[in-house]
């Protein structure tokens, strides 16, 4: 058992060590990442409470920000959930657990949609006349397990495709992540996560096939030709939080909940985040984000419906605040059988 838990530390300490070398470099790597729809929160239950919760698992939307919770989940579960985004964007997603005897399986889907973008170049600022989209994808594979009764861990393998116009960009990544119960300060949960460790994306595509005219050539002599674009790294994101119960009776209880968020693109982050339940059926959620650029505040509220043929239905909803952006709003829907 000593064995296991090491092998899964060893991805969380080369997180730590290398993230905390590029910050000893004093290296800038801000916009260097693709893919950056990863670090979007999926979820209404967690990004209401500021993204904070990294134990949680209620439902299958804990694929979306820690593998290893959905073996705590304790049943069938699925999940659907629509969220708003900037400059009238938005984001789709789908995930599904199902355990087994030995270990619980989830997918998860998310689809990130532009909509249609008048297209403008340089010489026709007032547009072309040609309509063009962004679409991104992932689509990811989990495996967890109860290692014992208050350590659990899961891994997903996931394949991350970008298209813009006609060109696109795909790769393959890893998220890893862990939780475990302490018996302490009201069971208290200490999660951890390592999300998007792989490969590097380029762009690729009829879009990048110009043609080329030899500057003084007298014929004007015109060269098919490529553009080259370069391979960028995918944002590898590391996070630990805990959690906890700060107090709790039969139809009332308080939990609480910090995380460090450190990324390869960006200085380190906190959240905070806070939800009240109450009679086991409505919770009110809120959160604050300390170190980000402009979203901040986030609230939301979720119940939970008792169902005959189904075990519990959740609605849940959340709210962020983008400062000088639009805001953000999230819906999920969530059953559990």
């Amino acid at each position: 058992m000593k064995s296991i838990k090491i092998i899964f530390s060893i991805p969380f300490l080369a997180a730590v060590i290398f993230l905390g070398n590029l910050s000893a470099q004093g290296v800038n790597y801000n916009g260097t990442s693709s893919a950056n729809f990863l670090k979007i929160g999926m979820g209404a239950k967690y990004v209401a409470s500021a993204e904070s919760d990294l134990s949680l698992s209620e439902d299958a939307s804990s694929l979306f920000f820690n593998p290893g919770t959905i073996s705590r989940i304790g049943g069938n579960s699925s999940v659907f959930s629509y969220s708003t985004w900037l400059v009238q964007t938005n984001l789709t997603s789908f995930a599904a657990v199902l355990p087994f005897s030995f270990l619980t399986a989830g997918l998860d889907i998310i689809y990130f949609s532009s909509g249609n973008i008048d297209e403008t170049t340089l010489y026709k600022q007032d547009g072309t006349g040609r309509v063009i989209s962004a679409n991104d994808l992932s689509l990811g594979l989990t495996i967890a397990k109860n290692l014992t009764d208050r350590f659990s861990v899961g891994v997903k393998v996931k394949y991350v495709r970008e298209q813009l116009a006609s060109v696109n960009a795909d790769a393959f990544a890893f998220d890893i992540g862990s939780v475990f119960e302490t018996s302490f300060l009201n069971n208290m949960k200490i999660g951890i996560s390592l999300s998007n460790f792989g490969g590097t994306m380029k762009f690729n595509g009829n879009e990048l096939l110009v043609t080329y005219v030899v500057p003084g050539s007298p014929t004007g002599k015109q060269i098919p030709a490529v553009l080259e674009t370069k391979q960028w790294d995918l944002p590898l994101v590391f996070k630990i939080g805990v959690s906890t119960e700060i107090y709790k009776n039969e139809n009332f209880r308080w939990c609480g909940s910090y995380l460090i968020n450190d990324t390869r693109d960006y200085l380190t982050r906190h959240n905070l985040g806070t939800s009240i339940t109450l009679m086991n059926i409505l919770t009110l959620r809120g959160g604050y984000r300390l170190n980000y650029d402009e979203t901040t505040f986030s609230a939301g509220f979720g119940f939970v419906v008792p169902a005959e043929v189904f075990g519990k239905i959740f609605f849940d909803y959340a709210f962020t605040d983008f400062g000088k952006l639009s805001n953000i709003h999230q819906l999920t829907l969530a059953v559990n059988f």
